[in-house]
Formats: C-alpha cells, sequence, structure tokens
C-alpha cells in the first residue's frame, strides 16, 4: 500500500533513519544485539521508501513491466521488510531469553529463512489483488486469509515470547524502578502489537465469511501503525549513538572534566614527567573513563611529589588559589634546581593510605584545575613539554 503519510512527515523521518543508520553501523556494531539493531533499521528504511510514492514511481522508471504491476509489487514487498525487522527483533528476544550467543546467527539464518518463505506466501497471495490493481484488503477473499496470516504469525509470536520474557523479568524482583518501568513500556507494546495483529486476522476471516468490507479497506491505519512504530523504534535505537558520539566528541560528563583537568595535568606532568603511567601497550585510545582515572592519579602524584618544594601551610589547602600558588612556586623551584625543602614538622595535611572518596579528589582537582590558569604565568615549563595524547 502507498503510504497515505504527507511526504513532510515521512521524509524527515527517512533521513533520520539513514543518519542513524550510517552512524550505527560506523560507531555501534560490535556486538551481536547492535548488528541485530542495525539490520533491523535497515528493514525498516526498505519498509518506508516501498510505501512512498516517489519511490514506487522511482521503481516503475527504473524496472519492466507495467507501472502498476510494479508499484503493487512494491506495496506487498513492503510486507517482507516489516517481516524481516521483526525477525531480528526476534532475534535479539531469544538472546534476552538466555540463548546461546554463538549461535546466534545460525538462528538467525533460519529465522531469514521464515521470513523469506512468509514473504512468498504474500507475494503469491497477494497475486489476485495486484492484478486488480487494488489493495489486499481492497478485494479480499480467501487469498487476503492466507496473506495476512502468513504476515501477522511471525508478528505475533514475537509478540508473545516479548511479552513472556518481561513478565518473567518483572516476577524475579530483582530488577530496579527504571527497569520495572522499561518493561511496562515494551510488555505494553508488545501486547498491543500481539492484539493489533490478531484483531487484522479476526476482521479479515470475518469479512470474508460474511461477505462485507472491512472497516478500513484503504489500510490507512496500518500505514500509520507502521511508520510510527519506525519512528519511535528507530528514535530509542538512536539514543545509544548519541551517546556514544557525545563520548567520542568529549562532551558527556566525563569528556568536560577531561577537558578542564587538562592544562593543569599538562604543566604538572611537565614539570614531574617520572609520574606518568606507560602507555605504550595500549592500542588506539582508552576509554575516557580510564583516561579520567589515569590523569586524576598523575595531577595527584605530581602534586605529592611538588609539596617537597615548598612549605604549605594547612590553611593553604583550603583555598584553591593559594595552593595553585604554592604548587607554581614548587614548579619554579623544581626546574630551578633547588633541592627540597624540609617539610618533616610542616603539615598533616597529606594523602593517607587505604580507600579515599575519589569523588570528593576529583572535585577538588577540578577547582585546582579552575583556579590554574590565573598562575601558569609564573612557570617555566620550556624543555618539559609532553605529548597530551592521552588526554584527548
Amino acid at each position: 500500500m502507498t503510504s497515505p503519510i504527507p511526504e513532510y512527515l515521512t521524509v524527515p523521518v527517512i533521513v533520520g533513519i539513514v543518519l542513524t543508520l550510517i552512524g550505527r553501523w560506523s560507531l555501534l556494531r560490535d556486538t551481536i544485539v547492535d548488528r541485530l539493531i542495525n539490520r533491523a533499521i535497515a528493514a525498516s528504511l526498505v519498509g518506508m521508501l516501498l510505501r512512498e510514492s516517489w519511490f514506487e514511481h522511482a521503481l516503475t522508471w527504473a524496472l519492466p513491466g507495467d507501472d502498476d504491476t510494479v508499484v503493487n509489487l512494491a506495496r506487498q514487498l513492503s510486507f517482507g521488510a516489516i517481516l524481516l525487522i521483526v525477525s531480528n527483533l526476534y532475534g535479539i528476544a531469544k538472546l534476552w531469553d538466555g540463548a546461546d550467543p554463538d549461535r546466534a546467527y545460525q538462528r538467525q539464518r533460519i529465522y531469514d529463512l521464515v521470513v523469506a518463505t512468509a514473504t512468498v506466501i504474500i507475494l503469491i497471495a497477494g497475486t489476485p489483488a495486484r492484478r486488480a490493481n487494488l489493495l489486499v484488503d481492497q478485494l479480499l477473499g480467501r487469498p487476503a486469509v492466507v496473506l495476512w496470516i502468513a504476515f501477522c504469525l511471525p508478528v505475533g509470536i514475537t509478540a508473545v515470547l516479548v511479552g513472556r520474557i518481561c513478565i518473567r523479568e518483572m516476577l524475579t524482583g530483582d530488577i530496579t524502578r527504571q527497569e520495572r518501568a522499561v518493561f511496562v513500556v515494551i510488555l505494553c507494546t508488545a501486547v498491543a502489537l500481539g492484539f493489533d495483529v490478531s484483531t487484522i486476522v479476526i476482521e479479515t476471516i470475518g469479512c470474508v465469511l460474511t461477505d462485507r468490507p472491512v472497516l478500513d479497506p484503504e489500510m490507512h491505519r496500518k500505514a500509520w501503525s507502521f511508520a510510527t512504530s519506525t519512528f519511535f523504534a528507530v528514535s530509542v535505537s538512536a539514543v545509544p549513538l548519541i551517546s556514544t558520539l557525545t563520548v567520542r566528541l568529549g562532551r558527556d560528563r566525563t569528556g568536560r572534566y577531561l577537558r578542564r583537568l587538562r592544562p593543569l595535568w599538562t604543566d604538572l606532568t611537565a614539570a614531574v614527567p617520572e609520574v606518568v603511567l606507560d602507555s605504550t601497550t595500549s592500542r588506539g585510545q582508552p576509554d575516557p573513563a580510564i583516561r579520567l582515572h589515569r590523569m586524576t592519579m598523575e595531577i595527584r602524584d605530581s602534586l605529592l611529589h611538588l609539596r617537597r618544594y615548598v612549605t604549605i601551610d594547612d590553611a593553604d589547602y583550603q583555598d584553591p588559589q593559594v595552593y595553585t600558588r604554592r604548587i607554581a612556586e614548587a614548579i619554579v623551584a623544581k626546574a630551578a634546581g633547588r633541592p627540597p625543602v624540609d617539610n618533616t614538622a610542616k603539615t598533616k595535611h597529606r594523602a593517607q593510605p587505604g580507600v579515599r572518596d575519589l569523588n570528593a579528589e576529583l572535585h577538588e582537582l577540578l577547582a585546582l584545575a579552575h583556579a590554574w590558569p590565573q598562575v601558569r604565568g609564573q612557570i617555566t615549563t620550556h624543555g618539559h613539554r609532553r605529548d597530551t595524547s592521552l588526554a584527548r
């Protein structure tokens, strides 16, 4: 069926699907679930295109045969695209249900074979409607019953599986309120989907037996249902993509912390290069959280080393402005080759062994980093600069 949804709504959705698919195939394809999601999004793109009149007209220009035949064939092939979405969702659900991940692709080939078989049945059962240049629900008859059973059965089985898993997870009791809310939403979606496909089959059988038309022969409701479901599904799948992009671009919270600490880290590790952890065995860029942890450790170790070159009172630690000036003085003293001062009876504010409040320590270092630009002019780090690739 050609989509009754106006192009000013469908075209942005299709563009969003394309962008999401490109982004996910570039950044999110490492796990089995990610790849199945990407396949489902690709199938949704095909399904959306096959329902668009401008795409159908392009097919009539590119493919041989009568224009009406090509258009009607595209309409019925869109059912196969929807079933391909369902087969990938079923594969994800089976993994969720505890199926062996090592056999995921073997199982998926079977699911795809079922989809191919159902699509062939749909095309065979849809032949009378194609010849009459009508939609399936406009012509009805026994072939329509066969077509809708072939289409709705895989959808219904998937909905039952997903609903059963959601109920099982919620009955375990070992989930958070947020997880329970997610399961409730998924369960409601599965129930609505199962009810919808059951209604389609029952209505079609009833109308064929009583020789009366269906309530929506133009199939507008089905088109809106598919487009709406696709929009929300792709929107949800875009969330981890956006999260990954923000991490890659350093726009997440960890990335912001790294950028704020970088000037302080650069100057301190240039003054005390021996505290820098060895990264020669690392492949590529470390995880941002790992980089932040390493940066925090290296800043802390640098501060411990530089304290030996100045006298710092306990009160100095409480004021980031004063503390940063003392550290700048220590860098200058160390660079000038001065010996460490006698701190044996100096301060009680020392790093203590054992468990530390890493979150509190991070915020203390962020306060120092905020005050650090005001004292950078006091220090000379020429000849001590090092590659800052770790902080990028």
